[in-house]
């Protein structure tokens, strides 16, 4: 049996960098990926982007081919065809790149096992600094804690058989992740402990299982059985699935990341998918210690030709609170929904708005709640050259989320992606940070910070 060990990514966060080995949508993955050719954002999870509504985008770059050209256009036929750098799109005479003469994107091993079982991985590092002279941490921006250290963010491994029945008869598949390095101990079960939570190595840096589950699929409906990404939210987990190197704090500490449980998708036709799901509340493994019970679904649907739209929610027991120390100890009853729209305002052009409503109740002390709303600006330059604006206000005024502080939180970030090669993107990016409320950066002394 052959595996395929593809797309491997790296990322500097100040300077990021990518390298990566397959087209394939990487766990909580979405419409944007990195390398993509065009910018079709509604963002969250993998089987999204396995369904036929939002299949194209993920493989737009590369013209649907594992073996295609490094900035995307036809299958060549020599490598004379392939497309440069300073294109827009349509092949020329360049061949070469800075990490090689190869028309394809490289491979570890060969695309070409009978059995449907694909091994695919990539490498993230970045380092962030401050305004500061990095003489502050970056609390609580997150993901980049600890200013001017480079850090080993990812390094991912995935082995996967998808599902895929035509729309006709049965199919059987699994998905396993495993992510060792800085964002490791931020990816386990760190909502009730117990399955990857403590798998550390050091202060910074750890590992986990992200997901691990099976799939069954009958015609046009699948279900997923086990520890698996969230539905819920744009940016995602994944280095591949996001512009940013940095995060914005909904996606950090307004939304899950993952879940145990069962989740169906039904892909009612080629504009409509639906999702529908038990599980055990947020980032919780297969003990539930928490007792957390609570439905996960959503609908996806292409409203237009240039308009897709994506409704999550989640909504249930949140847990009992019991759960080990270290944990989020959940508990009393959530209810949390996502809406996402990508617009395509013209054809290198898209905007995403992205609005979270969480409500945490039953604790005894009234209702804690929190919302967020993104919204991004994506560019495509050209083949290799993207650019990226987003804008975020985060509402945490009861101080529900972050760390007891009641404030208001916002973030503004311009960068851009430099894809020379399939294998590879570098994406620096500038960040500014503020709040209206309590100062919240430099241990509670300021209220605003520059990354």
């Amino acid at each position: 049996m052959n595996v395929n060990l593809r797309n491997w990514a790296a990322a500097l966060g100040v300077a990021g960098v990518t390298l990566w080995f397959s087209q394939i949508g990487q766990a909580q993955q979405a419409s944007f990926h990195i390398g993509d050719d065009e910018f079709s954002a509604v963002q969250p999870a993998s089987h999204i982007l396995n369904s036929n509504l939002f299949r194209t985008s993920a493989n737009s770059a590369h013209c649907d081919s594992c073996d295609s050209p490094a900035c995307g256009c036809e299958q060549p036929k020599t490598c004379d065809e392939r497309p440069s750098c300073e294109s827009k799109g349509d092949c020329d005479s360049r061949c070469g790149n800075l990490i090689g003469e190869e028309c394809e994107a490289w491979t570890l091993f060969p695309n070409d096992n009978g059995h449907g079982i694909t091994f695919n991985g990539w490498v993230q590092g970045g380092i962030t600094l401050n305004s500061d002279n990095n003489a502050i941490r970056n609390d609580p921006v997150p993901f980049s804690s600890n200013a001017g250290e480079f850090y080993l963010n990812q390094l991912w491994a995935t082995i996967e058989k998808a599902t895929d029945t035509g729309g006709c008869g049965w199919d059987f598949g699994f998905r396993i992740d495993y992510v060792f390095g800085a964002d490791g101990p931020d990816t386990q079960t760190f909502g009730s402990g117990g399955w990857d939570f403590g798998w550390n190595s050091s202060v910074e840096y750890g590992s986990a299982i992200p997901q691990i589950y099976g799939e069954i699929a009958y015609n046009d409906v699948k279900v997923k059985l086990g520890h698996f990404f969230t539905i819920i939210g744009y940016e995602v987990v994944p280095a591949t699935g996001n512009f940013f190197y940095s995060h914005a704090y909904t996606m950090n500490y307004g939304e899950p990341f993952t879940h145990t449980g069962a989740l169906a998708e039904w892909t009612v036709n080629d504009n409509l998918t639906v999702w529908g799901g038990y599980t055990f509340g947020w980032d919780s493994g297969f003990d539930n210690y928490l007792d957390a019970h609570t439905f996960l679904g959503g609908v996806a649907a292409q409203v237009s030709e240039k308009v897709k739209v994506i409704w999550a929610a989640n909504a249930g027991d949140f847990g009992d609170g019991t759960s080990a120390p270290g944990t989020s100890q959940n508990a009393g009853n959530i209810y949390m929904n996502s809406i996402v729209v990508d617009v395509a305002l013209a054809d290198r052009l898209n905007y995403v708005f992205q609005h979270d409503l969480g409500v945490n109740s039953g604790l005894g002390a009234g209702n804690s709640e929190w919302y967020g709303i993104n919204q991004y600006l994506l560019y495509t330059i050209n083949d290799c050259w993207k650019m990226g604006f987003r804008f975020e206000w985060f509402d945490d005024s009861d101080g529900a989320r972050i760390a007891g502080v009641d404030a208001d939180y916002y973030d503004a970030t311009i960068g851009m992606n430099w894809t020379p090669t399939a294998n590879l993107t570098i994406r620096p990016e500038v960040r500014f940070d503020w709040t209206d409320g309590a100062p919240v950066f430099a241990n509670g002394t300021r209220d605003n910070l520059q990354t």
